[in-house]
């Protein structure tokens, strides 16, 4: 009988606020990712492997059946978690302050931005729809046949930018951590800029796959000053965070009780060797020359 050797994978852990002090009121809150983070992975991963599966597709059967889903969101959660911290420090009402410079919130999203994420959201739901018979692969909560629901403030974004009444901080703003995330991801995501190869390397845990993404599809032109900020300054961001764990015995050598017993034993040991065995101690020293 043929036995399976389970396969080492990568998931990377977001960093921490022992790490990045500025993310102390950030895990404090009310910021978690959720359903619409999963729904966006789910469309990029599906439409990666629309194309990749299709006539132009490049990627080998073998990097086919290598991209895999769970590996691949598990790191998404880590590169957002770093863009965010790259972007703004993960503030939400974050600013450049710069007249003229739209830039806002979570992602840095600029007024002409949250319009084409927008259509590129709709655009992978309409594609992920297209195939909902044909599909080889199972989302999780979405069926064979069935089609994914567009969100109902991903419509009310639509509306309002269609009708010229779109408040750029007030609606950003409105969003939660989780919506805005997702759309950032989606917009990462375009025909134009975009390697699939690099997807496929992120899902991996590739650092230098998710700078690539970060600088070439999200931030598209980032100056002297940002890629120091992303390869520098404190240790930079999209970076691998080990968090040693813990041990009992770590654990029990830092308490008073322990230190304590560790001294009365030195202490106990030497005098027994000073005082009642010392000549016997002497002795057997001698014999091996000591």
């Amino acid at each position: 009988m043929a036995v399976s050797i389970p396969t080492k994978i990568q998931i990377n852990h977001v960093a921490t606020a022992r790490e990045y002090s500025q993310k102390t009121d950030f895990i404090n809150g009310n910021n978690r990712t959720g359903s619409f983070l999963t729904q966006a992975t789910v469309l990029v991963y599906d439409d990666i492997l629309r194309f990749q599966k299709g006539p132009s597709g490049y990627f080998t059967d073998a990097e086919i059946a290598d991209f895999d889903y769970d590996e691949f969101a598990g790191n998404v959660l880590w590169f957002m978690d770093e863009l965010v911290g790259m972007e703004s420090d993960w503030i939400k009402t974050a600013s450049p302050g710069i007249t003229g410079n739209t830039a806002y919130g979570y992602v840095q999203f600029t007024v002409d931005t949250v319009e084409t994420a927008v259509n590129r959201y709709l655009g992978h739901i309409e594609r992920f729809n297209d195939r909902k018979d044909i599909r080889d692969w199972q989302p999780w909560g979405v069926p064979k046949g069935s089609e994914m629901i567009t969100p109902l403030w991903l419509i009310r974004l639509n509306a309002q930018i269609k009708a010229g009444t779109y408040k750029h901080e007030d609606e950003l703003n409105k969003l939660t951590y989780d919506q805005t995330v997702a759309l950032a991801f989606v917009h990462l995501h375009s025909a134009a800029v975009s390697k699939d190869s690099n997807f496929r390397l992120l899902s991996k845990g590739d650092v230098t796959a998710a700078k690539t993404i970060y600088s070439k599809n999200h931030h598209t032109n980032p100056d002297a000053a940002t890629l120091l900020r992303l390869n520098v300054t404190n240790g930079g961001f999209f970076r691998i965070h080990y968090v040693p764990a813990t041990t009992i015995i770590s654990i029990a050598k830092s308490m008073p009780i322990a230190q304590s017993a560790h001294l009365l034993y030195d202490a106990t040991v030497k005098e027994i060797i000073n005082s009642k065995y010392k000549d016997v101690v002497n002795k057997v020293k001698s014999w091996f020359g000591l």
